[in-house]
């Protein structure tokens, strides 16, 4: 920090430009050209810190658990920047400062423990200021106050590049003030749960030099150097962060930190400082007019955000049955939601949303078809355009009949599009620029909800906006790409030809080499992978069981495709193997994270004593104590249980276009139910009767099979079935097969309830589950697996943690069915008993189901989407 001794010398030179500084143009102190009045909010001053946004960054990743960002900056209006108020317990000396994060393409990071830290000196010394900072939505807020002087910071966002603090300095003293302001740039590089490494960002980043320049005026440019490699922070050598005011200062570098004195005599002042960070040299170009025209016009800038916000709280906020509490909650949502808007940047041409802006992997623009089903629906009821832009964005990058990689996949839906394509997509257009993606990915799908997000934001934009033009005008754009995309599954994802999709995997080159499916696996006694290619003799190997463990990358991008990544109904179960290379490990211990062999015991009387050694590295050996062939026969029954073979799709040349699961899943089942309902419902707004009745008549035929073929009458519960035509000859009823009722229960078995193609009778026993202690109705309720399912784990990955989407289907199915009253109780208990919902916490991406403890991503997305549509269905 540039100390504060050194300030009163630059006293006689601030004084000495202060006559300069009425005569700078869109610097000058003009600072609102227009007589418009300053709106003061109605609503967002209800709602100070719904979130903690403080924060004081001094690693450029400074993280939590996950690796993900360890506070929430504000981020609005699409920005690709944010701000954090100081922590003023721990940091008093911030006061007056905001810390600056800016989202380096694909990854959010801290720029600066606090950038315009406002110091003030009265006839040259310092003034000792009281002071308070707290967030509204929309807002940043500061405070200062001593004897005779206030000062009133507020910082908002007002373009897609740029925010502004506006500065209100009221001086009832009648002595000379003078103002500095500080920057300081972050130097470490990593710091996680407040440790930190001992490395430099200029060591570990060389190329991310950090070169800070100084206009005539004081105006302060950030520029970043070019950084491709890292997984942390990428720039293209021409990104910049700039900051500009109302007046002229005399600005000095010094290595990070900068240092900005301007005197502004014996008068109160309001000063405006913009922010503004770019991407791109042509962004800064762009935005360089508009910054001159906030500078010029700053109160019409400001009052357009504070009422862009007072508009999504009134008509967000329409529960008026919900307490003070829950409301908060919603409040929150559409916060978070707001937050993780990014405008156009790169291959992305509309505003999106993305998961989650302060989570690793979920940050820049990249966007995910499953999570914009759902946000799409929730922003509908107060942004809508937002919403339709979102949906935009997937399907600016639907495969057409020319593409260049996949014309094969006409109508499909890219599982990730951002700011920068992949090299292979890239190179394949000839791109030069926006080619060098660590996120696309073009793997697998996402279920088929689209259709559902789509109307629902019909109905909201005729119904509750009165925009019948423009709600008719969306279906008119929406319903051919949602027919392209609903084609494609039967094209690409349905191996048995009946009309029920499955789930699978897309022909890519991380599936594939030479045309044939990759997969890997582990005999007894080995440490290190092998590799094979084949869909056949990977089939084979898993009907002989002689494996250790076994994957394929298909299998991975297939449960990807489910939106319910590692869900046991995929196979995913933890083995043996996942007990090896563990350091002090007892037997007891090991056979607790055996989920396949305690199951093998259970069912079918497998021996799974283990015994345990240890290698030269210290790390233990884990092994059965009975490997005697009888015994290893039965384990083999237990892994055909949990085996998922694949299929190849192909066209009518006899070309692979894609890979299928060998089972149908019920909740795609059900999804492609509601998705034949609603494209019915939209077709028959356009006059496409007969298309309509196609759609309706398809609709009636998957809820026949859903309840003929899915569900199981003796555990009365909803499963995905095998795709076996043995299995199939001996029902002799059309299923394609059995359901898998030995991988247990899963969130998928209520599904049918939530798309409403279950039956009174069937739904009753579905409820009947979820309403059991023993299974689904734990202190967070409607986990991702029941609780006595062989491969829950209340903290693993979609095997027990409770996603609140899936949630959000449970209790709306159950209420859907009637059963209002037993759906309400499990909304209270969430709301209860997640930890920090109702706190100032983050929104979480899930949760422990036994204790309530956050998991996954902070300020998740599809969390907050399906929380707000509680608050909205639910809580009256």
């Amino acid at each position: 920090m540039i100390k504060q001794q050194t300030l009163a010398k630059k006293t006689l030179l601030a004084a000495a430009i202060g006559s300069l500084m009425f005569t700078a143009g869109c610097n000058s102190d003009n600072t609102n050209s227009t007589t418009e009045e300053k709106k003061k909010p109605q609503l967002a001053v209800k709602f100070q810190n719904i979130l903690d946004r403080t924060g004081t960054p001094q690693h450029l990743a400074e993280v939590s658990a996950g690796n993900h960002m360890a506070y929430t900056p504000l981020h609005d209006d699409g920005a690709w920047h944010g701000h954090l108020l100081p922590d003023l317990a721990k940091y008093p000396q911030n006061k007056g400062g905001f810390g600056v994060t800016a989202i380096a393409e694909e990854y959010n990071t801290s720029v600066a423990e606090y950038f315009d830290k406002l110091s003030i000196l009265k006839d040259g010394q310092p003034v000792s200021f009281t002071a308070n900072a707290y967030s509204i939505p929309g807002a940043l807020i500061q405070t200062m106050v001593a004897d005779g002087i206030k000062v009133e910071m507020k910082l908002q966002f007002v373009s897609s590049r740029s925010s502004v603090v506006e500065t209100i300095i009221t001086n009832d003293t009648g002595a000379n003030l003078e103002l500095v302001w500080d920057g300081k740039l972050v130097d470490g590089y990593y710091a996680k749960d407040g440790v930190a490494s001992s490395e430099t960002v200029a060591e570990k980043l060389p190329n991310l030099t950090r070169d800070m320049t100084v206009d005539k005026n004081g105006n302060i440019d950030l520029k970043f150097g070019e950084e491709r490699d890292s997984w942390w922070v990428r720039t293209r050598g021409d990104s910049a962060f700039n900051i500009q005011r109302s007046i002229i200062t005399d600005t000095h570098v010094n290595g990070l930190e900068y240092q900005s004195i301007a005197n502004i005599g014996a008068a109160s002042k309001t000063i405006y400082t913009v922010f503004s960070h770019t991407l791109t040299a042509d962004e800064w170009k762009k935005e360089q007019s508009v910054v001159n025209d906030i500078l010029a016009n700053p109160i019409h800038y400001m009052n357009a955000s504070t009422t862009r916000w007072e508009n999504y709280l009134t008509n967000g906020l329409v529960n008026k049955k919900a307490t003070p509490e829950q409301e908060r909650v919603a409040v929150k949502a559409i916060e978070t939601l707001t937050g993780n808007w990014r405008s156009p940047a790169g291959m992305v041409s509309y505003d999106t949303v993305t998961p989650s802006v302060t989570a690793r992997w979920f940050s820049g623009n990249l966007t995910w078809p499953w999570d914009t089903w759902k946000q799409a629906y929730a922003m509908a009821h107060f942004n809508p355009d937002l919403a339709m832009a979102n949906i935009r964005t997937v399907f600016e990058h639907q495969v057409k009949t020319d593409d260049v990689l996949r014309p094969y996949d006409k109508g499909y839906l890219l599982d990730v599009v951002g700011m920068n394509m992949s090299k292979q997509r890239g190179d394949a257009l000839g791109l030069t620029e926006f080619n060098d993606a660590q996120t696309w990915n073009e793997r697998n799908t996402k279920p088929s909800l689209a259709s559902w997000a789509v109307w629902e934001v019909y109905t909201t934009l005729k119904d509750k906006y009165n925009r019948a033009d423009d709600a008719q005008a969306w279906l008119q754009e929406m319903y051919p790409q949602l027919v392209e995309y609903h084609n494609w599954w039967l094209t690409a994802r349905d191996t048995n030809q009946n009309g029920i999709p499955e789930y699978g995997a897309a022909v890519d080159p991380e599936h594939t080499k030479d045309g044939q499916l990759i997969y890997k696996y582990k005999l007894e006694g080995d440490t290190e992978w092998r590799v094979d290619y084949g869909i056949e003799k990977y089939n084979a190997l898993l009907d002989s069981g002689n494996y250790v463990d076994i994957s394929s990358p298909a299998q991975t991008a297939a449960s990807w495709e489910s939106g319910r990544d590692d869900a046991a109904v995929f196979g995913f179960i933890d083995t043996i193997a996942d007990a090896q290379g563990l350091t002090d490990l007892t037997s007891e211990q090991a056979k607790e994270i055996d989920q396949l062999g305690r199951y093998a015991k259970d069912k079918y009387e497998f021996k799974n004593d283990v015994i345990i050694t240890i290698n030269d590295e210290g790390k233990s050996v884990v092994k059965y104590t009975d490997e005697t062939p009888d015994n290893n026969k039965l384990l083999n029954l237990a892994k055909k249980d949990w085996q998922v073979k694949f299929s190849e799709n192909k066209d009518a040349s006899g070309e692979v276009i894609g890979y299928s699961l060998m089972q149908e899943s019920v909740d795609q089942a059900s999804y492609w139910y509601s998705d034949n309902k609603y494209l019915a419902q939209i077709a028959t707004v356009l006059g496409h009767d007969q298309e309509a009745a196609a759609f309706t008549e398809k609709a009636a035929e998957t809820k026949d099979y859903i309840n003929q073929c899915m569900f199981d009458r003796e555990t009365g519960f909803y499963y995905d079935i095998n795709i076996d035509a043995n299995q199939a000859r001996s029902l002799n009823n059309g299923c394609a097969g059995n359901p898998i009722v030995e991988r247990g229960m899963g969130a998928e078995g209520w599904s049918p309830l939530f798309n409403g193609a279950a039956n009174r009778i069937t739904a009753a026993a579905v409820v009947e589950n979820m309403m059991d202690p023993a299974k689904f109705n734990t202190t967070v309720p409607l986990g991702t697996a029941s609780a006595d399912n062989p491969a829950y784990g209340a903290d693993i990955y979609w095997r027990g943690r409770v996603w609140v989407d899936q949630f959000y289907f449970g209790v709306k199915g159950m209420a859907d069915y009637g059963y209002t009253k037993e759906a309400n109780e499990m909304v209270n208990k969430l709301f209860k008993n997640a930890e920090g919902l109702t706190l100032d916490r983050p929104i979480q991406e899930n949760y422990n189901p036994e204790t309530g403890a956050v998991q996954g991503a902070n300020n998740f997305s599809w969390s907050s989407a399906h929380l707000y549509m509680l608050y909205n269905d639910f809580l009256k």
